[in-house]
């Protein structure tokens, strides 16, 4: 082993050349030299340390015609380590040689493409999240212990390779983000800026290939599309923006397409004294209803800026869509138990009358009592007979009663027990469309009188009341404000209430529910947030009892009637805003809300299309 380790370095470690430049330089040459061997020279060679792993093994032949640099020595040992299944791997001091397979988890993380002859991994970015589609390209190019990992829908590439494989990597991932779109700025001289971008959208139609963006201050446009499309359009605005402007006459006459003229004419007029010169007649504003149209009077130059000025300012707003999600979930138990009972003597009798009686408990014992005296005695009014009636009326839940006549006196008893449970789900999901910066209110529910006084005229002649009309139901206020990077400032007042019932069973009087949230926040576009909530639980005990006998223990439930009630409220506010800059953006919302509808429609009336097909033919939202 000794002689043979030192021919190999004779082999590869020449005398050194008399020539300066010649120096350091080496000359290999093996046939069938042991790999370990190999390693061991070559570290000698370059002066790095080499770690072996034991699974290396084998032989190798290499035969080279012209010195190597100690540089390029260990290039070519990286070559072959490569050709025989092995590779290198950094390691503090020094590296490591193992087996090519399963050396994929070492590999270092590289910024660029990483060291030749060794594997590595680099993390790529996908700017239009093609992550997974990439790594499907990617992977027939790599070498077989290679590996590359995409994270779904995502933009994350992670490719283990040797260099040339990651560059390879790099250059599909970038073929595949350019897309042939290039950005492009024409300045206009004669042309107006707003009339350039109107002609070309017009050109284009709703499905153009490219996008025109007009910047009125400096009056250019900015252009986006394939370079061919932004070649033709370049020729069309060279052929547009020719010739002197034409000389405008006293009067110009320029129609709004989406602001208010009876906004802007506020404005305008108070701009014109800055537009006046010395020695003519000062420019004016006038707004034209009919048309929504202004109308200037000035000098050419003058009527030319204000007609700029009028541009700016009439350009399309963004509108907001604000959704509202009300959610309460309620549940309300209640138990009523009451015991009353009467004993009395009949006319002529001396017997007194003793009973019990409460406000909570029903049928009114008292009212049953003065019907059975009429029976007795073969006389009953009209008004013991409602009054007998009308305490059964409305009984709820289990009644037992016994009643009778003993010689002179009249006796009855009454047991009445109830429990009520009730469960509510109230989901409402009001929602409204309003432009930018401009309020908007949606209201869906009844108008329910109150009464606000009542007056008997002289001799209790001509009574009457009089009623204000109350607002029950849905009700969504709102004022979208949009800010920088689509941030969204939303003043909102929303409010939920219904009628909870009668004040008392004599009154007429209503009882409504309210629920009010008033707040300003901020949301970013689609954004969902919560508003504000309530958890409750409300729990009330009422007892009615005869003082000392209905604190006796046991007889004294004889001498009570006990009600319990408990309340439980969940109620909680979602909002969602959307901006809506364009008739592309309002397609699919449409679109969205319109098929529910035609879902419901169908699902209820059982038949195979909706009715609304049949009053809507508009294409652009019908069903795709």
């Amino acid at each position: 082993m000794f002689l043979r380790s030192l021919m190999l370095g004779a082999a590869l470690c020449l005398l050194p050349a008399t020539n300066a430049l010649a120096q350091n330089t080496h000359v290999i040459s093996l046939q069938e030299a042991d790999i370990r061997d190999f390693i061991d020279d070559v570290a000698v060679v370059t002066g790095r340390t080499i770690l072996v792993d034991p699974r290396v093994q084998g032989k190798v032949t290499i035969s080279s015609e012209q010195t190597l640099s100690s540089r390029e020595v260990f290039e070519v040992f990286k070559e072959v380590l490569r050709v025989h299944g092995y590779t290198l791997v950094r390691i503090p001091d020094g590296y490591r040689v193992t087996l090519l397979q399963g050396s994929a988890q070492d590999a270092p993380l590289i910024e660029r493409n990483g060291v030749t002859g060794q594997m590595g991994t680099a993390v790529l970015i996908s700017e239009t999240n093609k992550a997974a589609e990439a790594a499907r390209l990617i992977k027939p190019v790599m070498h077989s212990q290679g590996q590359v990992a995409a994270s779904p829908n995502g933009s994350v590439v992670v490719v283990t390779d040797f260099p040339e494989n990651i560059a390879k990597a790099r250059a599909i991932l970038a073929a595949m983000e350019d897309d042939g779109r290039r950005t492009e700025t024409v300045q206009l001289t004669q042309l107006s800026v707003i009339d350039a971008q109107e002609a070309l959208t017009a050109l284009g139609g709703q499905n153009a290939d490219f996008r025109a963006v007009p910047i009125p201050a400096t009056n250019s446009l900015i252009l986006e599309g394939t370079p061919s499309r932004l070649a033709e359009l370049r020729r069309t605005l060279s052929q547009m923006d020719v010739g002197s402007p034409a000389p405008r006459g006293a009067i110009a006459v320029v129609p709004l397409r989406f602001a208010d003229g009876a906004d802007l004419i506020e404005l305008m007029t108070g701009l014109l004294p800055s537009y006046a010169i010395e020695g003519q007649p000062n420019p004016t504003v006038a707004y034209e209803p009919g048309s929504n149209s202004l109308v200037i009077s000035a000098t050419g130059d003058v009527q030319s800026e204000l007609v700029g000025l009028i541009r700016r300012l009439d350009v399309r707003r963004p509108q907001v869509l604000v959704e509202a999600l009300i959610v309460e979930i309620s549940d309300t138990a209640a138990k009523e138990l009451g015991v009353q009972f009467a004993l009395g003597g009949v006319e002529g009798s001396t017997l007194p009358l003793v009973s019990t009686n409460y406000s909570r408990s029903a049928p009114n014992l008292l009212a049953l009592a003065g019907g059975l005296v009429g029976l007795d005695n073969g006389e009953v009014s009209a008004e013991a007979q409602a009054a007998a009636l009308n305490s059964l009326v409305g009984l709820g839940g289990g009644t037992i009663g016994i009643g009778g006549r003993s010689g002179d006196a009249l006796f009855g008893a009454v047991l009445n027990a109830v429990e009520t449970d009730q469960d509510s789900n109230v989901l409402s999901t009001p929602f409204v469309t309003t432009l930018d910066n401009v309020p908007a209110t949606f209201l869906v529910g009844q108008e329910i009188p109150i009464a606000t006084g009542e007056s008997l005229g002289g001799n209790n002649l001509n009574p009457f009341r009089t009623f204000d009309r109350k607002e029950v139901g849905i009700q969504l206020d709102v004022l979208p404000q949009i800010s920088e990077g689509d941030v969204i400032r939303l003043e909102i007042v929303q409010e939920v209430s219904s009628i909870a019932g009668v004040l008392t069973a004599t009154a007429g009087d209503f009882v409504t529910n309210k629920r009010q949230i008033g707040t300003t926040v901020l949301a970013n576009d689609g954004e969902v947030i919560v508003l504000g909530g309530l958890l409750q639980d409300d729990e009330q005990v009422n007892v009615e009892k005869v003082p000392v006998l209905g604190d006796i223990p046991v007889i004294g439930n004889a001498f009570k009637s006990r009600g319990k009630s408990r309340t439980k409220t969940n109620l909680m506010v979602f909002l969602r805003p959307t901006i809506i800059r364009n008739a592309e953006d309002a397609r699919p919302l449409t679109r969205d809300r319109l098929n529910r509808m035609r879902a419901v429609d169908v699902l209820q009336s059982g038949r195979a299309s909706s009715k609304i097909d049949t009053l809507l033919i508009d294409p652009i939202i019908d069903t795709p």
